[in-house]
């Protein structure tokens, strides 16, 4: 069974792949995605005991939590030429032993500087978990399909987020935030192993079909086709404003937001986090039936993702200021919206040749985990500025997302406002397979 097994997985591989094989290829990424997603997320619901045990200000945590979006951004450059030159099972696999590297210092943390370090590792593991899926995807599924799989990924990465929040609460007293993260490990040894067993050695572009020019031009210099693509800078802020934000929020500050601004017991708030992280993993499952049908109305993704995401900012600016009873019900509104903000990824994925797919992935996704990290910081800063100056805390947590919607709102302009100055570039002839 062994040589059989060798045997199929150096076989050229047939296109498109058979529904078994798109099976076991799309659960061994979105298995490792669910990890990633939880990872992302699980600060919080650990927020307070981090605080309790460590005496973290509002600054340090927000900069705790965005010390993964430092570690996952200063990877997505030599990520994406990775993925382009060996291919996403090898590039994917060797960077997850970092996560877990990460997750174990970060249990064995006893100041906020070991903790940091941890958070970073944890980042870099990750960092190719979702722009390996997506290579992968534009090897071996049609174009087509690209949007449907993207929104399925979110599927499982959601799930990620929700295991992390009530769940994650309701061990905390048994584990404690320590043991959580020697769980997180073994759970990422087991997604390396998926991927091990569930990918094909080779991809189309790292097949033997790929010469060898085209491999010397995976340089740095071979990034000039996608930084100077004008539909790359319009489709820009929605990744670094907009889903950045969204990623910033929903992995840390939704939390805090709930307990400090709300006053609901840490318990109520996992609860919402995880009714929260249902919805959207929900909006994410009709995505996924919705996008092909609109495509038979003639209804693209990219007006799809307009509708959606001007919908998202109404629904934000009422959830952080029309508070009451039913508070939530804006939130989840929300959450249904930003479920839309991974088909920008997608899109601007399929723009561009296969032979670029994982360069511009990783190139899209530092921008936008550059946005999640200023926000998630920057969040923090401007909440401690207000506590000093003698505000209330709902009062700072105003001000702080009150200036985080506004940046969304001028990125949104530009995004509907660009076409009319800057028309959308061609691909540039030697960017052409």
């Amino acid at each position: 069974m062994t040589s059989h097994w060798r045997a199929h997985k150096t076989q050229p591989i047939e296109l498109p792949l058979q529904a078994r094989a798109a099976t076991r290829v799309f659960l061994s990424f979105a298995c490792a995605y669910f990890i990633s997603y939880a990872f992302r997320s699980i600060n919080a619901v650990i927020a307070p005991e981090l605080i309790n045990d460590l005496h973290l200000s509002n600054a340090q945590l927000g900069l705790l939590s965005a010390a993964y979006f430092v570690g996952f951004g200063v990877t997505q450059i030599p990520v994406g030429l990775c993925l382009d030159r060996f291919g996403p099972r090898l590039t994917e696999m060797t960077l997850m032993m970092f996560a877990i590297i990460g997750a174990l210092i970060f249990s064995w943390a006893n100041d906020f500087t070991s903790l940091v370090i941890g958070r970073m590792l944890i980042g870099m593991g990750v960092s190719a978990c979702l722009m390996s899926a997506f290579s992968g995807f534009r090897s071996w599924f049609p174009l087509e399909r690209q949007g449907q799989l993207a929104s399925g990924m979110l599927v499982f990465g959601t799930s990620g987020a929700l295991m992390t929040s009530w769940p994650v609460h309701a061990v905390l007293p048994y584990l404690g935030w320590r043991g959580v993260f020697v769980a997180m490990a073994i759970f990422a040894c087991f997604a390396i192993a998926g991927l091990y067993f569930g990918l094909p050695v080779k991809t189309k572009s790292t097949s033997a079909t790929t010469n060898a020019s085209a491999q010397a031009n995976l340089s740095w210099a071979s990034y000039k086709p996608i930084l100077t693509n004008a539909f790359f800078w319009r489709i820009f802020p929605l990744g670094a404003f907009c889903y950045g934000g969204f990623i910033a929020i929903q992995t840390l500050w939704l939390g805090p937001w709930l307990t400090n601004v709300m006053e609901y017991s840490s318990d109520s708030a996992s609860q919402i986090l995880f009714w929260f992280n249902l919805v959207l993993l929900l909006a994410y499952v009709l995505n996924t039936i919705l996008l092909p049908k609109l495509a038979k109305r003639g209804i693209t993704t990219l007006r799809y993702l307009t509708w959606m995401v001007g919908a998202a900012l109404v629904f934000q600016a009422c959830a952080f200021y029309l508070r009451g009873p039913w508070t939530w019900v804006w939130w989840y509104l929300f959450a249904v919206a930003c479920a839309s903000y991974i088909l920008a990824q997608s899109l601007i994925v399929t723009y561009f040749p296969q032979s670029f797919s994982g360069r511009v992935g990783t190139t899209y996704n530092l921008a936008l985990f550059i946005g999640a990290f200023v926000v998630q910081w920057g969040i923090g800063y401007v909440i401690d500025i207000g506590l000093e100056a003698g505000w209330s805390r709902a009062s700072a947590f105003d001000l702080a997302l009150g200036i985080y919607l506004a940046v969304q709102i001028i990125g949104y302009i530009w995004f509907l406002v660009a076409p009319r100055f800057f028309p959308n570039a061609p691909i540039p002839n030697n960017a052409k397979d």
